[in-house]
């Protein structure tokens, strides 16, 4: 089931694909540095997932025109797990 979008921080802030990626695939592209965006809900589970059920870390917005995100526990993967308005 597509749950999330692939993601890209830009110089204009993050730019949110229109193509819907599963679960599996948001896994994947946060390990190899890259962002995606989901809800809030599929964020915050995709972050304990790469972090295997040990938490996540919460992050406000780096740019303007950001979103909220989460990343693994130990921030281990850079990419971004985007959710919500951006700000």
């Amino acid at each position: 089931m597509a749950q999330f979008h692939a993601a890209q921080i830009t110089s204009k802030g993050v730019k949110i694909d229109d193509r819907k990626i599963d679960k599996s695939e948001a896994s994947q592209r946060i390990r190899q540095g890259k962002d995606v965006w989901g809800s809030k809900s599929n964020a915050n589970t995709l972050a304990e997932s790469l972090s295997e059920g040990q938490g996540n870390m919460r992050h406000a917005p780096h740019v303007i025109g950001g979103y909220n995100h989460y990343h693994d526990i130990s921030h281990h993967y850079t990419g971004h797990i985007f959710y919500g308005e951006p700000h």
